[in-house]
C-alpha cells in the first residue's frame, strides 16, 4: 500500500508540473504575439527609414507645399443696405430688392471695398436700373446681372485702388414684384 501511496503522489507531481508547463507555455506564447504585434506596429508608423537622405534633399519643399497647401478662408462683405430699384413695365410700377455680398480672400480687397462703398454702390445701382425687368426673371438674366455686377466691381476696385481680386458676388436675397 506503501508503494501504492508513492506511485500516487508522484503522478500527482507529474501532473502538476505538466500543468504549470502548460501555463508557462501559454504566458511565453502570449508574450511573444504581443512583441510582435508591438513590432509590427513601430514599424509601419515609422515610414520609409531608409530614404533619409532623400527626405533631406527635400525637407524644404514639403514644407512649401504645405504653405500653398493651406487654403485661405473666404471672406465676404455685405453691402448694407440692400439695394432696391424700381422699374416702369408697361403701366405698372415694378421693384426690384437685392442683398449682395462680396467674396474675396484678401483683406486689402475689403479694405478697399469698405473704402469705396459709396462709389461701388452708385455703380450697382446703374447697372441694377438698366436691366429689362422680364429678362431678370430667367435664371439666365439672373446670373448674367451677377456676372456683370462682379466684373463692373472688379474694375471699380482695380481702377480706385489698384487691387484685384473679388472671386465672387452674390445674391443673399433677390425679391421681384
Amino acid at each position: 500500500m506503501a508503494e501504492q501511496d508513492l506511485k500516487l503522489e508522484q503522478q500527482d507531481e507529474a501532473a502538476e508540473g505538466g500543468g504549470k508547463k502548460k501555463l508557462i507555455l501559454i504566458i511565453v506564447g502570449i508574450l511573444l504575439l504581443v512583441g510582435i504585434a508591438v513590432g509590427a506596429t513601430i514599424f509601419l508608423m515609422s515610414g520609409d527609414d531608409g530614404a533619409e537622405g532623400t527626405e533631406e534633399a527635400t525637407a524644404e519643399e514639403p514644407a512649401e507645399a504645405a504653405v500653398e497647401e493651406a487654403p485661405i478662408p473666404a471672406q465676404y462683405v455685405k453691402l448694407k443696405p440692400e439695394f432696391v430699384v424700381n422699374f416702369n413695365v408697361g403701366t405698372r410700377q415694378r421693384f426690384l430688392q437685392v442683398s449682395i455680398e462680396i467674396m474675396t480672400r484678401s483683406q486689402t480687397i475689403v479694405d478697399a471695398i469698405e473704402l469705396h462703398n459709396p462709389m461701388l454702390r452708385n455703380e450697382i445701382i446703374r447697372v441694377l436700373s438698366d436691366q429689362d425687368f422680364n429678362v431678370l426673371r430667367t435664371p439666365e438674366g439672373k446670373v448674367a446681372m451677377q456676372e456683370t455686377l462682379k466684373k463692373v466691381v472688379a474694375d471699380a476696385l482695380t481702377r480706385e485702388s489698384g487691387v484685384n481680386g473679388v472671386e465672387a458676388l452674390l445674391f443673399t436675397n433677390f425679391v421681384m414684384q
